[in-house]
């Protein structure tokens, strides 16, 4: 595909795609409606009105009706392409037929960008910062994504909510408070549209406040939101109270609200229908509800400064935590991630033995592999068993690590090897962890006493 200039990507060459995409669709036919705005996209690369919008609510009815996400060699196919427009149209394709993929989503957004179609870009980081609100588990890598598009946009109020929601997930991340106060002054100035160095001063004297006044102002805006999409959602499941997937959706939307009540009202629906079914994924959906609730007021006693109710919550958490899944582990035995999850807790609650079994088993899996081995190091270091640790820290190093994955891995092979006499190779290890992050834990220190041990035995 030849490159257009910005002036051919909504000249009207793909009106008559648009439009056959409108009529397939009102059939309900909605792969090839897919094809025909796909069609149209290509001709008209920045047409939200007629092309990206209509795309995305097809792939959305298509979804609610069991359409199936792409193959894995679909995915493989389309996740490049040999220009820029031919990226776009690649990541258009994949979103369309699994819209709730964040991946998918960031491949727009990096095509839109690369592409300059501004209009594109603004809309696709509209759809992310929509998904992140109803998400359970917002992701801070794209939160900051869509924080620094908004800003390149200057869309500074949806910047700063952006912002927000990442500062929430990192509350300690002074890069974040930093740039919400520069986001604060950018929209000040532009709503204010002040040009003089004496007004422009005087406005944001209290810049603190107005931060202040602007987060409030966004949270009640997303607590509306969130309460609207979970008004409706609740009125579609009591159109058809026994639909798996209202149910789900039902559910989801009142916990995005993050409020005790609307959560309390969600485990009531998801209760009566594991009544009514039997089916375990609304028990399961219950559990993820109530060690959120437990970790919230664990949060909230920490905050408060109450140590000892806070180290009573958590292990009241841990507890929980390891109960539920256990029992998720014994009606899903082979499903490796809550191996992986119940391992973890199997951990922490220092049944170090059911911890081996559990993260051996989890380390067949992929997506979890190195975490799975770096624990199952970790826990035969807790056992005493060094020989088993030090192996399996070495055959993790053998894996395609990140930078911040190999100094953890490599500082705990480190300490077994100097544990089990081996102070050569121990250094050897604090070396390289030294040498990613100078200031990494205490690895200074160790690596300075495990030299001294070595030039007191003259090595």
């Amino acid at each position: 595909m030849a490159k257009e200039d910005s002036s051919q990507r909504s000249s009207g060459k793909g009106k008559a795609f648009f439009e056959r995409g409108d009529q397939v669709a009102s059939t309900g036919n909605w792969d090839f409606a897919i094809e025909m705005y796909l069609e149209g996209i290509a001709r008209e690369l920045d047409n939200i009105e007629q092309g990206h919008q209509p795309l995305r609510d097809v792939s959305l009815k298509r979804k609610a009706q069991g359409g199936k996400g792409p193959g894995m060699i679909e995915k493989m196919k389309r996740s490049r392409g040999k220009t820029p427009e031919e990226k776009l149209i690649n990541a258009e394709y994949l979103l369309a037929k699994e819209p709730g993929a964040v991946q998918h989503m960031v491949q727009l957004h990096d095509a839109a960008k690369d592409l300059g179609l501004t209009e594109t870009l603004r809309w696709i980081c509209g759809v992310m910062l929509d998904a992140q609100r109803v998400d359970e588990k917002p992701n801070l890598r794209v939160l900051k994504l869509i924080t620094q598009s908004y800003n390149d946009l200057e869309e500074y109020v949806l910047a700063i909510r952006a912002c927000e929601m990442a500062i929430n997930l990192d509350p300690n991340d002074a890069a974040l408070h930093n740039a919400l106060k520069e986001l604060a002054a950018k929209h000040t100035i532009q709503a204010g549209k002040y040009d003089q160095e004496g007004e422009f001063t005087k406005s944001v004297k209290d810049l603190d406040k107005q931060e202040e006044l602007l987060q409030k102002d966004a949270m009640v805006k997303q607590e509306e939101y969130l309460k609207t999409e979970a008004e409706r959602a609740v009125k579609a499941y009591e159109a058809e109270p026994t639909e798996p997937g209202k149910i789900t959706a039902a559910a989801k939307a009142l916990t995005a609200i993050e409020d005790e009540a609307y959560e309390n009202q969600a485990i009531d629906i998801l209760a009566k229908a594991h009544r009514d079914t039997g089916a375990y994924q609304f028990k399961m959906q219950i559990g993820d509800i109530k060690m959120r609730q437990e970790a919230r007021r664990y949060r909230a006693l920490t905050a408060g400064g109450d140590k000892e109710g806070a180290a009573q919550q958590l292990q009241k958490l841990l507890a929980f935590e390891l109960d539920e899944y256990t029992e998720r582990a014994e009606n899903y035995p082979t499903n490796l991630a809550i191996k992986y999850e119940l391992g973890r807790r199997q951990f922490l609650a220092g049944n170090y033995d059911d911890a081996v079994g559990s993260f051996q088993q989890a380390q067949r899996d992929p997506k979890r592999h190195l975490q799975a081995l770096n624990y199952l190091g970790q826990t035969f270091a807790k056992k005493g068993w060094l020989r088993e640790a030090a192996d399996t820290y070495k055959k993790a190093l053998d894996g395609d690590l990140t930078e911040a994955r190999a100094k953890d891995i490599r500082y705990s092979y480190g300490d077994v090897l100097e544990k089990m006499g081996d102070l050569t190779a121990a250094q050897d290890e604090f070396s390289e962890v030294a040498q990613i992050d100078f200031n990494y834990k205490d690895v200074r220190e160790r690596l300075e006493s495990v030299r001294q041990q070595l030039d007191a035995q003259g090595g």
